[in-house]
């Protein structure tokens, strides 16, 4: 375990580094938001800030198994902020954040430059964000749902909610269930999860001091959509994401072969 005197000096040099890398950020994002020739590609420079961030963080990421390649809808367990920066750097993503994320100071910005699809919570708001991820997966993209709702701490995954699955079988493309696992650290601390009544900053400087957290991402076997609802698909990749984490498993439906993905 290292030493307070390491632990603040360890600090206040990721902190510096994490500053640069935010006004690193915001230059990227003013330069997305001026490419008018659409010509940057935001979610390779979004890749690259995320894995700048998770390197600064100490972050030590196991990968198990590959994303799927072309069109797909992500979905993953829940248990931190830092579940955006893992995800966006192993796979281009964009991600579905809630509608007042957009006029956070610096966040806003970051989150807008990545090309996320902003929800807007309560009544009527589902039916226009799944169009949209619609529209987004039809292109050929790639989007990635936390379907939670909220986080855990990791022991244990809440019933995925079912609504915006309906994209990807709007879409006719695949969805990946991805399985996040944090390992507790220096001392056995659970230093990843952000839950309950954590604050924000307090939150990052508890990342800021540890010295180094491992994290594995385990993609499990895709789901096929065809002649699916969404429902069923839910439970399935909630299934498969407990599978993967070692968690007791609900019975579920059949998982629809590989083969029908090519169908």
């Amino acid at each position: 375990m290292s030493s307070p005197l390491a632990a603040s000096l360890r600090t206040l040099w990721r902190s510096a580094c994490v500053i640069a890398l935010l006004l690193v950020g915001l230059l990227m994002a003013l330069l997305v938001a001026f490419d008018f020739s659409g010509r940057l590609d935001r979610l390779r420079m979004a890749g690259w800030w995320h894995r700048r961030l998770l390197g600064i963080l100490g972050l030590r990421v196991t990968v198990h198994g590959k994303p799927l390649s072309g069109a797909h809808l992500t979905v993953a367990n829940h248990v931190s902020w830092l579940d955006i920066p893992l995800m966006g750097s192993v796979e281009p993503l964009r991600f579905v954040a809630k509608a007042e994320i957009r006029h956070w100071p610096i966040a806003g910005q970051l989150a807008t430059a990545c090309g996320s699809l902003y929800i807007r919570r309560g009544k009527g708001g589902a039916r226009p964000m799944l169009d949209r991820i619609a529209v987004c997966l039809r292109q050929g993209g790639a989007v990635v749902l936390f379907p939670e709702g909220t986080t855990t701490d990791g022991r244990q995954v809440l019933p995925f909610h079912a609504r915006l699955f309906g994209a990807a079988i709007e879409a006719h493309c695949p969805i990946q269930p991805v399985a996040l696992r944090y390992h507790p650290g220096a001392g056995g601390r659970d230093v990843a999860p952000f839950i309950g009544d954590d604050d924000l900053l307090r939150h990052v400087l508890r990342v800021l001091r540890e010295p180094g957290l491992r994290v594995d991402v385990f993609y499990c076997t895709p789901l096929a959509t065809g002649g699916a609802d969404r429902a069923a698909l839910s439970v399935q990749a909630q299934a498969a994401v407990e599978r993967a984490l070692g968690l007791p498993v609900a019975p579920a439906a059949q998982t629809p072969p590989l083969a029908a993905l090519a169908a």
